[in-house]
């Protein structure tokens, strides 16, 4: 019988803006995979979420080792 393994995981993605602050973008990130969670994160960056999240796909689709 041949084991398989699944790995799965869950990302949380929280957007808003803050009116009347030139930089009111907000983000919290919520991230797990596998058996690990992360603290949630605080970013007030796009290009800080998109890092974010391909940081999470890396780790969550490299093999297992």
């Amino acid at each position: 019988m041949e084991n398989h393994s699944e790995q799965a995981g869950v990302l949380i993605l929280r957007v808003w803006v803050e009116e009347g602050r030139p930089d009111g973008f907000r983000a919290r990130i919520v991230q797990t995979g596998g058996r690990h969670q992360a603290p949630p994160t605080a970013v007030s960056a796009v290009d800080d979420v998109l890092t974010t999240v391909r940081d999470w796909l890396d780790h969550l689709l490299e093999p297992e080792r």
